[in-house]
């Protein structure tokens, strides 16, 4: 792979195929397809390939979900040996799914250790919520500004920017700032600032409750929102909040969890002990798999915990519990926790050298192999960068390396397992594209 060769991209094969889609495919695709509709072919380790046969860097690692990167052996072999076996029993216990529950039990919060399985993160997003309400017989649900929980009615009501234009939410969500240091919407400065965001939901619960609060819901670093990594205290100080009012707490592990910052849930990086865990983008390496993880007398309670209660159709199947099984055994045997974590630190180093060389940085954040840059037209304004992040996308492309979100956030989230010479090179990639973009916009 030589980054300093500029491909054409999407190439024609690429674009025949995506037109021969289109008569079929609906337009409503996330904005990295549309603005780049390349048909990708085959994938290994950090690696793709697309049908014109252009090789690139997969700093997006699917979506956040291919963990121990593109067909893996291990993932693969045990994928191909349940299929032969069982695919599909409904609810019905599988020779290994008990397993999965007790490695999962070893590794999630004390006291989380029943658990549901589902195939989406949107899904296991509604029935943690409907786990609060069922427990607390309440009806209120505590969010938070610039979060992502998914795309249903209950998922998009607690998610702060996708409800435009598919009509009303539900109306039982009391929402809040989160602690986005970066675009304060105080105006205030962290430590000086004791918070004020974290003490602005007491009084959002004071002004907008009817004191029926059933749970609180956040990522401890949001997501699509921005990679937004809180302050120490917020998240300690939003679950003391929680607690006063009787709430469950539940952590949108989604996005964060199986690793994905350097330890298996983000939330020990702050010490917060939840009730309720929603986890699974990288469970399965790819394959969607989900886990909702509870304590006993919560994950019991009618009706949830009745019969159907938390019931799906393809939650915790055969081929899923195969691939998080060889997830798992992945990250134990090559220690991916610790990679993350040096690997983290290799992207903290190299990201504050291009945030010093490149004007079109505003802020750079992140834990692990999470990282977020944020582009901005003015230092003093932080007006976003849209088109220049746009653009700074496609030239990235062109160079090699894919990453995710196109606009002015670039999402940095490759395989735990990546080397780290192709880390360094997918940097080295991404430098030389945002001097390329900076000279067509006017920043150099």
């Amino acid at each position: 792979m030589n980054p300093q060769i500029r491909r054409e991209v999407p190439g024609p094969r690429s674009r025949e195929i995506w037109g021969r889609e289109q008569e079929h495919m609906t337009s409503g695709l996330d904005g990295c397809t549309l603005l780049a509709p390349i048909a990708f072919e085959r994938g290994e380790g950090s690696i793709l390939w697309d049908v014109d046969g252009n090789s690139y860097i997969d700093c997006a690692a699917g979506v956040l979900t291919n963990s121990t990167g593109h067909c893996h052996p291990k993932v693969v072999g045990a994928l191909q040996e349940q299929a032969g076996k069982l695919w599909h029993v409904h609810n019905f216990p599988t020779v290994n799914r008990y397993e999965l529950c007790d490695l999962l039990a070893a590794r999630f919060p004390p006291g989380v250790d029943v658990f549901a399985f589902y195939s989406g993160g949107t899904e296991t997003v509604e029935a943690g919520l409907r786990a609060a309400v069922s427990y607390t017989k309440r009806y209120e649900i505590i969010a938070f500004h610039h979060a992502y929980h998914g795309r249903s009615l209950g998922s998009r009501s607690v998610a702060m920017w996708w409800g435009a234009g598919f009509g009303p939410v539900a109306s039982n969500v009391i929402r809040s700032p989160f602690a986005y240091c970066y675009r304060c919407p105080f105006g205030l400065t962290y430590p000086a600032c004791d918070l004020r965001c974290a003490e602005y939901l007491q009084e959002s619960i004071q002004f907008n409750s009817w004191g029926s609060v059933a749970g609180i819901l956040f990522e401890p670093i949001l997501g699509a929102g921005g990679v937004v990594v809180p302050p120490d205290g917020f998240l300690q100080r939003i679950c003391e909040i929680a607690r006063a009012h009787g709430a469950v707490v539940l952590a949108d592990e989604i996005l964060t969890g199986i690793g994905r910052t350097g330890a298996f849930l983000a939330l020990e990086h702050w010490g917060i002990e939840p009730d309720l865990v929603l986890s699974g983008k990288g469970l399965g390496s790819g394959f969607p798999v989900m886990v909702l993880g509870g304590k006993q007398d919560i994950m019991n309670q009618a009706p949830f915990g009745s019969a159907g209660g938390a019931s799906t159709s393809f939650g915790g199947n055969p081929l899923a519990v195969a691939s998080a099984l060889a997830t798992l055994q992945v990250m134990d045997e090559e220690d991916l926790l610790a990679h993350t974590r040096k690997m983290g630190e290799v992207l903290a180093e190299r990201f504050a050298e291009l945030k010093e060389e490149h004007p079109l940085i505003g802020d750079v954040r992140g834990l692990g192999l999470l990282w977020g840059i944020e582009l901005v037209k003015d230092e003093q304004t932080r007006e976003p960068a849209d088109k220049e992040g746009r653009a700074l996308y496609l030239e990235c492309l062109r160079r090699g390396l894919k990453t995710i979100t196109p606009g002015h956030l670039t999402r940095f989230s490759p395989p735990l397992n990546i080397p780290q010479p192709l880390l360094e090179q997918a940097v080295g990639i991404y430098d030389d594209a945002l001097t390329i973009v900076e000279k067509q916009f006017g920043y150099r």
